[in-house]
Parts: C-alpha cells; sequence; structure tokens
C-alpha cells in the first residue's frame, strides 16, 4: 500500500515539490496509523485522532486521504469508495497550552525525590514509569546521555548540563529511585510529584503536564517535530501536530 503513494502523486499534474512533500508525509502518517488494512473502522480510528489538531490542519489531512482513497478505488484496489468526514467541532476550542516559567524547580525542596521527578520530566521529556525503571548503569555522565529501554527497543537521551549534578550523588545506586536496591512503585511517585508541585504552588501540574511543558519548551527552541517525537520515544508526530 505504501508504494502506491509514489504512484498517485505522480499522477498529481501541477504539484510543487514542496505540495508533494506534503501529501506524502500526510499520507505515510494515514498509514502508519491505519496499517495496511482500510475499513471503516480503521478510518473511524483515524478520524478521532485528528480531533486535538487545528481545523486547517485536520482539513489537509482529510483532503489528502480522501483524494488518495479515491485514487486506490479507481484503480480497482479497493472494492468499495470510503471517504473520510471532519468530525463536527466543539462550539469552544481547547485554549492553547501555556509556556509557564517554572524556574523555582531548581531550588532547594522539602520533598528532593519529587523535585527529581518534576526535573526529569520537565528537562528532558521522560514518562515517570521510565524514570522508575531507569537503571544508573544505563546513564553516562561523561557523555551526558542516559538509555531508555523498552521491551526490545531502546533510545538514546541526552542529559541537559543543569542535571548532572543532581545525578551525580546517585550513581552508587542501582536505581536513581530505590529502596534497599528495588525500585520504587508508580504510587510512590506519583505522592512525591504531588507534593513536590503543591510546595511549589503548581497543584494543577501533573507527569502529562510537566511533559507539555517539555515540548512547548522545544518548540520554543525551533526543535523539530521529528527530533522532539524521537526525543519523547514516539513512533509518529501526530499528538504532536497541535503545538504547531
Amino acid at each position: 500500500m505504501r508504494d502506491r503513494i509514489s504512484v498517485f502523486l505522480e499522477e498529481k499534474q501541477g504539484l510543487s515539490a514542496n505540495s508533494k512533500q506534503s501529501y506524502k508525509y500526510d499520507l505515510e502518517q494515514f498509514l502508519d496509523m491505519i496499517g495496511e488494512q482500510i475499513s471503516e473502522t480503521n478510518l473511524k480510528i483515524y478520524q478521532s485522532q485528528l480531533s486535538s489538531l487545528k481545523i486547517s490542519a485536520q482539513k489537509r489531512k482529510v483532503s489528502a486521504c480522501n483524494q488518495f482513497l479515491y485514487f486506490l478505488y479507481q484503480k480497482g484496489e479497493l472494492k468499495t469508495f470510503y471517504r473520510i468526514e471532519l468530525l463536527k467541532q466543539a462550539e469552544q476550542q481547547q485554549a492553547k497550552p501555556e509556556l509557564l516559567d517554572l524556574e523555582s524547580f531548581w531550588q532547594e525542596s522539602d520533598f528532593p525525590e519529587g523535585r527529581l521527578l518534576a526535573l526529569l520530566i520537565l528537562e528532558m521529556g521522560l514518562l515517570p514509569s521510565e524514570i522508575l525503571t531507569l537503571k544508573v548503569a544505563d546513564i553516562n555522565l561523561d557523555f551526558q546521555v542516559l538509555r531508555i529501554k523498552k521491551a526490545s527497543q531502546q533510545r538514546i537521551v541526552a542529559i541537559p548540563m543543569r542535571l548532572l549534578p543532581e545525578l551525580a550523588p546517585l550513581m552508587d545506586q542501582t536505581y536513581i529511585f530505590e529502596k534497599s536496591g528495588k525500585a520504587y512503585s508508580r504510587q510512590w511517585a506519583f505522592r512525591q510529584l504531588e507534593a513536590f508541585l503543591k510546595e511549589r504552588g503548581f497543584p494543577e501540574l501533573s507527569a502529562q503536564g510537566l511533559r507539555e511543558q517539555f515540548i512547548l519548551r522545544q518548540m520554543e527552541e525551533k526543535v523539530d517535530l521529528y527530533e522532539i517525537a524521537k526525543k519523547l520515544g514516539l513512533k509518529t508526530v501526530m499528538t504532536l501536530e497541535k503545538y504547531r
């Protein structure tokens, strides 16, 4: 199915190089979401995934996908002519996330574990589950990188210079957060993080909110969406489109 994208683009007349690249990006993302099996169910799942994007982005993607679906139908590769419809938009659009001033997180705290958890999420975009299972053996302070392992996959994440002094005292342990050599639970991490965020005056924030702040900071620094997705361990940039 993926090889049909290039054939589809070759048959479209008058498209600029940038337009073709945009079509290619949207269609590859479409196939990443639905796989090789086009069905009403898969298209509805894709449709729902678009709801978090700006209206202009939704319209662009739906238009590209519908043209591609019609092309496949014309070529006899689909027995049914499928069409994606835009979902009805809510009366009020969700407010754009606000970039917060969280410099106070670097100050000393009565909840040091919660503080370090918050900094690792804010500065590196890590998930609490990734942090709790992170072994000291997977951290290299000399090269300023750490390795995140998930099943058979792994990714290398750069450690910001400011975090090095925070991690250095923990290098003789097994895990960054541990008790008697065993990693703490997610419930423990939640309580520590919650206590720290309340102390700093951000009780409405959560691990998810801090991860969003990481994304907003990356966007502020003009980091490419693909690079941000790579740092976060995401397979596609779909969930990051709303930050454009």
